[in-house]
């Protein structure tokens, strides 16, 4: 049976799920989320889930969460219909984050909404000002293993990142590779 097709054929118990999660406080459901990162099998993905529709901003229907996936500002986070995020994954929102429908990102990608400043001499970079910028991933995209996607990034409908491809900016549609990342090919 398809992910589709079980999220379908069990809609009315997920969200009853949900409303007694609900009951729980924010921080509890985020500590079991994390605690919960490397349950295996379709009971730890089926419990991920239910925490991550809790903790999300938004969060849509049939989404796969992988294992060991860290999930950072996850209040800020907002997860169409049919995501799929592979094991070893890391995002952090803290700008924003915004995943269209059907995306599939492949394990080892990261997601970054904010960037370190570097203006004043006086002061260590890793105490500056952080700048934030969010990222949107509009529908039907593929994000290849081990890719950076940072901030202020746009990566538009129909758009495939291969492996280890470093984004930044806008990019789409077509497929994209290296660092950073150009365009190889159309679709037509």
């Amino acid at each position: 049976m398809t992910g589709r097709n079980f999220f379908k054929k069990y809609k009315k118990l997920i969200l009853f799920a949900l409303k007694i999660l609900f009951i729980v406080p924010f921080p509890l459901r985020l500590f079991l989320f994390d605690c919960l990162a490397g349950a295996p099998g379709k009971i730890g993905v089926g419990l991920r889930y239910l925490l991550l529709r809790t903790l999300c901003s938004s969060c849509g229907d049939n989404v796969y969460i992988g294992r060991w996936c860290s999930l950072k500002n996850i209040n800020k986070l907002i997860i169409g219909n049919n995501v799929s995020v592979h094991d070893y994954c890391y995002f952090d929102a803290k700008g924003n984050i915004e995943i269209g429908d059907n995306v599939s990102i492949a394990h080892n990608s990261t997601i970054l909404s904010f960037e370190h400043s570097f203006s004043d001499f006086t002061q260590p970079i890793k105490y500056q000002p952080l700048e934030y910028g969010k990222v949107l991933i509009n529908d039907d995209v593929w994000i290849g293993c081990g890719c950076r996607v940072l901030s202020g990034t746009i990566i538009y409908n129909r758009t495939i990142v291969g492996a280890n491809s470093v984004v930044k900016h806008q990019i789409g549609p077509g497929v994209y590779v290296g660092s950073i990342a150009k365009k190889v090919k159309d679709f037509r």
